[in-house]
């Protein structure tokens, strides 16, 4: 599997929808690699308990169903450099906290 890389969204009571930016998830089987946006505790609750008792095999298994629900989805990127998994998960949240203002 190619490497992937996951925004998470968290459920927003403003918009009614899960359009709040919780983490930046990133796969390269065997690696999983997740980076919190910060303040975002409440929004992220819910991909905080999927990814706390899963292991690399599982979140592979599971993302992409994960990434349809409704109150905590995710959308896949490309990523925007290449790398070391965790510097690149940590580019796109630099990215997404740059794009919020």
């Amino acid at each position: 599997m190619p490497r992937q890389i996951w925004v998470l969204l968290g459920w927003s009571p403003i918009h009614g929808v899960a359009s709040t930016p919780v983490g930046v998830l990133g796969i390269d089987e065997p690696e999983v690699f997740v980076e919190w946006v910060p303040r975002e505790h409440t929004a992220s609750r819910i991909w905080r308990e999927r990814l706390a008792g899963a292991g690399p095999a599982e979140v592979v298994e599971r993302i992409t169903g994960w990434a349809e629900t409704a109150v905590a989805s995710a959308a896949r990127v490309e990523p925007l450099l290449d790398g070391e998994l965790a510097d690149v998960v940590r580019a796109q949240v630099d990215d997404v906290l740059g794009s919020a203002r």
